[in-house]
């Protein structure tokens, strides 16, 4: 796979526009829906490109391993998903993953950054072995990918050597350079129109987004989702 710098510059533009022109015109949750479910549906289709040539993306249905780390997402991110949580999901799956989501940021709390990847916590949109979010899922998910499924369960199995090279993941160096540069394009639209582009935990994020029924309205005024 060749990636080359135009098509690398265009996707880029591509995810800036979608960010500065959804969110600039409104910050709303439909908004930030939107912004996720494009960037997602870019990067499975630069994922589906790469395998046409013949990259040997090890990522299928069922596994999961990577859904037990810990992950960073953007505030509009997190938006997104709590959006899901209120309009998508069926009501009792919607309360199980709120349960979930309250559960797991109460466990974290009480981590460190290390001690929560060496957790295998598992996501709480994680549903009977697959993501129940798949098509707004973050930008740090849908770029996550591995050459090696042996890789990843060695991962999971063994939480601790994380960081170190014994830990190590194949990856396709062009696939995350292109979704690396979405996701900046994105950060940049977002501080372009004013609008926090801190990373935050999944799972606290969230939490706050449940329990603050002002969070949203604050990210909107440029001020971060939790409370300063």
């Amino acid at each position: 796979m060749e990636l080359s710098r135009e098509h690398l510059n265009a996707a880029a533009t591509a995810a800036y526009q979608s960010t500065a022109d959804n969110l600039g015109k409104g910050c709303s949750s439909a908004a930030c829906e939107s912004v996720c479910r494009r960037q997602a549906a870019a990067i499975d289709a630069e994922f589906a490109a790469a395998q046409k040539t013949g990259a040997a993306i090890a990522c299928t249905p069922g596994c999961n391993f990577c859904c037990h780390q810990r992950v960073g997402v953007l505030p509009h991110e997190a938006i997104a998903l709590f959006r899901y949580l209120r309009t998508r999901a069926a009501p009792a799956v919607a309360a199980a993953i709120e349960r979930q989501i309250l559960e797991n940021a109460r466990r974290i709390d009480a981590m460190t950054v290390r001690e929560h990847y060496a957790a295998n916590l598992r996501c709480a949109f994680l549903i009977d072995g697959q993501c129940s979010a798949y098509e707004v899922r973050p930008s740090a998910c849908a770029a996550y990918h591995s050459l090696s499924r042996e890789r990843c369960e060695y991962s999971y199995n063994h939480p601790h050597d994380i960081g170190t090279p014994k830990n190590s993941r194949p990856v396709l160096l062009e696939l995350q350079a292109f979704c690396d540069a979405l996701i900046e394009a994105t950060q940049s639209g977002l501080e372009d129109i004013g609008l926090s582009n801190t990373k935050g935990e999944l799972h606290q994020l969230l939490r706050t987004l449940i329990e603050d029924t002002s969070a949203l309205e604050r990210w909107c005024a440029g001020r971060g989702i939790t409370a300063a």
